[in-house]
């Protein structure tokens, strides 16, 4: 019986780890490969809710980059 309780514990606490991804740091992303993957969520139909909140990081990116001069996506 305790065993059992371990194992859902340690699975439980996998599984909760799991599930909070640090988000992905873009202003070290080359312009160029910026600009790609801004493209290819516009082609996306029916996102994800992961793919829009990636989607929706590279359009902050795009727009902190605008503000600063840099045209990376158009």
């Amino acid at each position: 019986m305790l065993v059992t309780r371990v194992f859902a514990l340690l699975f439980l606490l996998l599984l909760l780890s799991s599930c909070e991804k640090p988000t992905e740091d873009l202003t070290g992303l080359d312009t160029i490969e910026l600009r790609k993957k801004w493209r290819e969520c516009a082609y996306i139909h029916a996102p994800s809710s992961r793919e829009k909140q990636t989607c929706d990081n590279y359009e902050k990116e795009c727009k902190d980059r605008q503000n600063k001069g840099n045209l990376a996506c158009y």
